[in-house]
């Protein structure tokens, strides 16, 4: 027997459904996807022994989820020219680059040519979302619109750093790291008077301040990885920098763990995960080089970071899923 052909009109309406499902994807979802890759990639550190396996497992569930916040774009393009005029998406787009960086360092060992090619492009992605966010924001600043996740765009290209090794484009890294470190320092005393000083940021935005604890960090490991003879000076300000951070957001998460669900509890998953990258990365240079007192400390910090990583990471996945899938269901 022949198989029966969908009719052509019930295939329309099914890729208008489509279309419409995928313009509801929320733009945060780059950011668990770059948190789910990064949190193979910690693991790799703490596990060396499965260290392919787990990053290519990672991988593979981060590139579903940004292939379906590009899909959402490609379909739909007048939504990404909303959101780059927007202050706050505007600034998350570029997790979907970053995440894609990582996903490309997974996939170094199986297709060497082609994760490299893909990391340039996620690099040359990041830097034109840069160019957007800059041009839009000196079009249109206030300063209450500034919110923590405004270090994605210039400090997050560090991530380039972090997933350089086997690209061969040691220059590129490099340049790229002194680019985003000092973004970070130039841009944290004018955070830090916006949050002190001028009004306090609305609920909806409320969890990018967990982003906070990203940019020192991500700039610690994106240092680690690029060089073998760091500046002690600049790891003595790295190091206990990174590390307040992350026990700020600690505290803070008494607050935001109980605000109502929404796309933006993607903002409390990458920070947790790169402190510990971070951290793991720092334990293996101190070890490398006989500090092994300190390392022994810094190990147990960086085992209780990745614990509390994939904790954040696991629920805030939970909850989407409850949220974008358990929902609909309830209605039918």
């Amino acid at each position: 027997m022949e198989k029966a052909q969908q009719h052509p009109l019930t295939a329309k309406v099914d890729s208008s459904r489509i279309a419409a499902k995928l313009s509801r994807v929320p733009t945060p979802l780059g950011g668990l996807a770059l948190s789910i890759a990064s949190l193979g990639g910690a693991w790799a550190l703490a596990s060396p022994d499965y260290a392919t396996e787990l990053k290519l497992v990672t991988a593979i569930i981060a590139a579903v989820l940004i292939i379906k916040v590009m899909l959402k774009f490609l379909l739909h393009p007048h939504l990404i020219k909303e959101e780059l005029a927007h202050p706050v998406l505007a600034s998350i787009i570029p997790t979907c680059a970053m995440g894609t960086m990582v996903i490309a360092q997974s996939l170094l060992p199986y297709a060497p040519a082609f994760a490299q090619a893909l990391w340039l492009v996620a690099v040359g992605c990041h830097l034109l979302l840069l160019g957007s966010f800059v041009f839009h924001r000196s079009l249109q600043f206030k300063m209450e619109d500034m919110v923590p996740s405004w270090f994605v765009p210039p400090v997050g290209i560090i991530v380039a750093a972090v997933t350089s090794t086997g690209m061969g484009h040691e220059s590129l890294a490099y340049g790229l790291f002194i680019f985003g470190l000092g973004s970070y320092f130039i841009k944290l005393p004018f955070m830090l008077y916006r949050l002190i000083f001028r009004d306090a940021i609305p609920n909806v935005a409320l969890p990018t301040f967990a982003i906070m604890a990203a940019p020192a960090s991500l700039s610690l490991a994106g240092y680690l990885t690029i060089t073998n003879d760091p500046n002690p000076l600049l790891l003595l300000i790295l190091v206990p920098l990174a590390i307040f951070m992350t026990l700020l957001v600690y505290m803070a998460f008494t607050r935001l763990l109980r605000l109502p669900f929404s796309p933006g509890y993607a903002a409390f998953t990458f920070p947790m995960v790169i402190g510990a990258t971070a951290l793991l990365k720092l334990n293996i240079w101190l070890s490398s080089h006989n500090l092994l007192w300190l390392a022994e400390n810094i190990r147990y910090l960086a085992q209780f970071e990745i614990t509390i990583a994939t904790a954040i990471v696991v629920y805030v996945s939970i909850r989407y899923l409850h949220h974008y899938l358990a929902k609909p269901l309830l209605k039918k």
